[in-house]
């Protein structure tokens, strides 16, 4: 059965869901890490970007009784014949509308170009999220080069360059023609990963709605070509060898973002049987941390206005606390956005939360005031997503130092008929928005 909820909500159960109650009850009230690490075919963003982030310590959703809690983390997720589908707090799922703000900043954040596909009209499923992830994975793995792995080839000609394979030999060599069968190991191409990779891109060609993904930009569709190249060995009848041959997590020091790769590849291969799977209690999906895909997507606005994106998820960037510490140690902290020109320093933070009237949060604002004193800042806020009218407010001048505190909403369209008008308002709303951020006064 499929259950479909947004994120920050709370649900009641029905009669009919007790079944799947049960279920849900195998990864409720969890830790992300403990369920990322022991269940396979569960993707989590950012976790399996190498974050740092403190998702990991949160729950996917609460179970109390027969009441079902969301928190900020949005997408698919699968157990035995269960379904769970949480789309964001912005859908319009109600009208059996698509989500198009989660499809939108997917849109902006992994460079997918929705417009390129053919794209149902009817709710998406866990295999269009896979799908639409393909290509920032291809792209990022073979950026960093096209996968060489020796592996044991078996040969039978005049040039002997390996192990005589005595049994073939004899087999296929007597009476004696000057022919020799040998094996041997070359570094080659054509391995059990570019192969997972080929029998994907052949996967995704054969569904008529997806197959544009492998067209969204120009090193996508080099990417898939360069796959096509050097896998001549490739045919269909071999998927199901392919796939037991990856089942082992790959592992290489240098080639380390094919570990995505191969983990998308299996899933979009293995989809309906992970989707009827019964009874192995595993739990399958993706999932995404709102708060970090509404940073992500606002960086994707900022930095064409100047701001910096320290990259605190990674621990880089930012500022150190002290200018002269007296131990070893000496923290960072690290705001979501800077502008750190000398005479015009903005600090922004993200907040995917909802963020009623003038009230924030009280560790917000010290977070902010502390960003600003330690960048020698006038000038600070907070960007969040609203339901209603774009708005920016000046909250006030803080005392001691001073600096003014701002609030900047963005409105996510509401009521739009189509994934185009979508991007056509929000768009606009994201012009009132820059414009807003840079007319913030000097002081």
């Amino acid at each position: 059965m499929m259950l479909v909820t947004t994120d920050n909500k709370t649900i009641e159960l029905t009669e009919e869901s007790q079944t799947d109650k049960i279920n849900l009850r195998l990864v409720a009230n969890k830790s992300i890490n403990s369920l990322v690490s022991s269940h396979a075919n569960l993707l989590v963003f950012p976790q399996c970007l190498k974050s740092n982030d403190d998702i990991g310590k949160d729950c996917i959703f609460e179970l109390e009784e027969n009441t079902l809690i969301t928190n900020n983390i949005m997408g698919f997720i699968g157990i035995n014949n269960t379904q769970l589908k949480i789309e964001s707090r912005f859908s319009q799922a109600v009208d059996n509308v698509e989500d198009y703000f989660l499809h939108y900043m997917l849109q902006k954040v992994f460079c997918i170009n929705l417009f390129d596909l053919k794209h149902s009209q009817k709710q998406s499923s866990l295999f269009d999220f896979l799908v639409y992830l393909f290509p920032y994975f291809l792209k990022k793995a073979l950026a960093q080069g096209l996968y060489k792995q020796y592996i044991k080839k078996e040969y039978n000609n005049a040039s002997i360059k390996g192990a005589i394979n005595i049994n073939v030999h004899i087999k296929q060599n007597v009476p004696f023609r000057g022919n020799v069968a040998y094996n041997v190991r070359e570094h080659s191409f054509d391995n059990r990963i570019t192969q997972l990779i080929r029998h994907t891109i052949d996967f995704i060609k054969q569904k008529e709605v997806m197959q544009g993904v492998l067209h969204v930009d120009s090193d996508t569709q080099k990417f898939v070509n360069l796959i096509i190249q050097h896998t001549p060995s490739y045919h269909a009848r071999d998927r199901r060898s392919i796939i037991n041959d990856n089942l082992k997590p790959f592992m290489h020091p240098y080639f380390f973002e094919y570990k995505g790769l191969q983990n998308i590849c299996m899933q979009i291969l293995r989809y309906e049987g992970l989707k009827y799977a019964d009874n192995d209690s595993k739990a399958h999906g993706i999932l995404f941390d709102g708060a970090w895909l509404w940073e992500e997507y606002l960086n994707t606005l900022l930095h064409k206005i100047g701001f910096l994106h320290p990259q605190n998820k990674q621990l880089k960037g930012g500022i150190k606390v002290f200018s002269r510490p007296n131990t070893g140690s000496n923290p960072r902290r690290f705001p979501d956005f800077v502008k750190d020109n000398d005479e015009n320093k903005v600090i922004l933070d993200a907040k995917y939360k909802r963020m009623l009237g003038n009230s924030i949060d009280r560790n917000d604002m010290n977070q902010i005031i502390s960003y600003l004193y330690l960048y020698k800042a006038d000038k600070g806020g907070f960007i969040a997503p609203t339901s209603n009218d774009n708005s920016c407010k000046n909250i006030g001048v803080l005392n001691g130092y001073g600096g003014n505190i701002y609030k900047f909403k963005i409105a996510i369209p509401q009521n739009v008929n189509s994934f185009k008008n979508f991007v056509k308002v929000i768009e606009l709303n994201e012009s009132i928005l820059i414009k807003a951020i840079q007319d913030i006064p000097s002081t």
